[in-house]
């Protein structure tokens, strides 16, 4: 949680009101769920909870902050480790602090989806605090993985594993959506792993109950759901983690729906790609106090390099649109859009030409290939002096450059724009990683490649041009 800093640090703090010089200061953080992070042994932490329930065997702290604690504890009854939540002593007279305890547990407790952490019981110790039982995650947050992995994270095995755990974010979310349940603090530190690759939402301690959107029950909290679900925040509060909130959060308007849980998700695709949160303290404070805030800094100029996929940063980008009208309308839209990329799962740039732009020439070294998207090309010689013979004239979808690029040859044959162009350029790299260029596959495509240019050079010493159309033209 950050006030001033836009820090995206996964540590707990204090999650009652608090002062301070910033209109940021007072916003509400929220423990973390049933999450096995913590010390054990002699390094771990005493709880201090005073568990009065007698089926529970009290262990180790393993989550705090000022509005309650999480213990790891074992159930006598089952003979299973749990994991406690339970509301901190000096908030047990907070009306509000209880109130939002009880939809918190409710609202968990009706969401049964396998990437939201079960709850297994609610209800009141001996002495009459609260309590919430869940199950254990052993495991990492998202925050921990990607501060491990570091630079590391866009490198294809990498990206390819966060976005399987982004998807499964994606699909939990889009549930309690269609539940009329909006989380509003998606963060990677609210993203739990587990050991054996499970990945849970956690944390719906701010989650707020709207219209259900997707024919399933409603979730509900009592005779008066939605206005007892609304009446838990403070008027003109914030709730959440400022720099992963919508601007529509940090200006306290009371019109959230499923793009404002948009938003957080573009916030945890954006640190997966670069690394950071989304939003400056500058442009935190901006919208907290209504003004025009400074954009937020695209993946591409954040990283440095050629690594960031530009497909990938566009998605990020349109989630984390100001505007929610621009955002992706559901999460499931979202979602849609990664799944499009896996299917494609390379960085392949749309380059533009204008007409009579030499793409290739003949004798150059085949660095990357190109498919046609939109306008006409042709393939041709030159011969004697400077006379341009035609070998092939190509359309939309069509593919010229890639045999060269797999032989890593001189190309054969020139190509130029007849009209003006829209190409998808494509790498050696990226074809490395689409047919394996280094396994067995790579090794009979390059064979193939070379037999190509083979028969095309045999063709050339004989002076005959193979027929337009043929494979072997294809080599430039």
């Amino acid at each position: 949680m950050s006030d001033l800093t836009g820090d995206s640090s996964p540590g707990l703090g204090s999650t009652g009101d608090r002062d301070g010089d910033h209109p940021l200061a007072s916003v509400r953080r929220v423990p973390a769920l049933p999450v096995n992070a913590g010390p054990r042994g002699s390094e771990a932490q005493t709880a201090n909870t005073n568990l009065t329930n007698s089926k529970f065997v009290e262990h180790e702290l393993i989550g705090k902050g000022g509005s309650g604690q999480v213990v790891r504890v074992f159930d006598k009854n089952i003979l299973r480790n749990v994991a406690i939540k339970v509301l901190a002593p000096e908030c047990l007279d907070a009306g509000r602090e209880v109130d939002r305890f009880v939809a918190e547990g409710r609202i968990t407790g009706q969401l049964e989806h396998p990437n939201i952490v079960p709850v297994y019981e609610f209800g009141s110790q001996d002495n009459g605090r609260p309590y919430l039982a869940m199950k254990l995650v052993d495991g990492e947050t998202l925050e921990t993985v990607l501060a491990r992995v570091g630079d590391a994270r866009l490198e294809s095995d990498a990206l390819a594993d966060f976005l399987h755990i982004f998807v499964k974010v994606c699909e939990a979310v889009a549930f309690a959506h269609s539940r009329g349940v909006i989380h509003r603090d998606l963060k990677p530190s609210n993203i739990m792993i587990s050991d054996f690759g499970q990945v849970y939402v956690v944390d719906w301690g701010v989650a707020r109950l709207t219209v259900a959107t997707g024919g399933g029950p409603q979730v509900r909290l009592g005779p008066d759901t939605l206005p007892a679900a609304a009446a838990v925040d403070l008027a003109g509060g914030l709730v959440g983690t400022p720099c992963y909130m919508a601007p529509e959060q940090l200006r306290r308007e009371e019109t959230l729906d499923a793009r404002t849980d948009v938003f957080g998700l573009g916030g945890t695709l954006y640190q997966i790609l670069t690394g950071t949160a989304p939003l400056t303290p500058e442009t935190m404070r901006a919208l907290y106090m209504r003004r025009e805030p400074p954009p937020i800094a695209p993946p591409e100029r954040v990283v440095p390099g050629d690594r960031m996929p530009p497909e990938l940063a566009r998605i990020a980008m349109r989630a984390l649109s100001f505007d929610p009208a621009d955002r992706h309308p559901t999460v499931l839209d979202l979602k849609r859009d990664i799944e499009s990329f896996q299917r494609g799962a390379w960085h392949m740039p749309r380059v533009t030409m204008p007409a009579g732009t030499v793409i290739v020439k003949e004798g150059d070294a085949g660095d990357v290939a190109y498919v046609i998207e939109a306008g006409r090309c042709v393939a041709y010689r030159l011969e004697g002096a400077g006379q341009e013979n035609v070998l092939r004239n190509m359309g939309p979808g069509e593919v010229f450059g890639e045999t060269a690029v797999f032989s890593e040859k001189p190309r054969t044959a020139s190509v130029k724009a007849v009209t003006d162009v829209v190409l998808v350029a494509v790498t050696r790299d990226v074809l490395s990683r689409a047919v394996g260029l280094n396994s067995w596959m790579g090794a009979f495509v390059r064979a193939l490649a070379e037999r190509f240019r083979e028969a095309d050079e045999k063709l050339r010493v004989l002076g005959r041009e193979p027929p337009p159309g043929s494979a072997n033209v294809r080599s430039t």
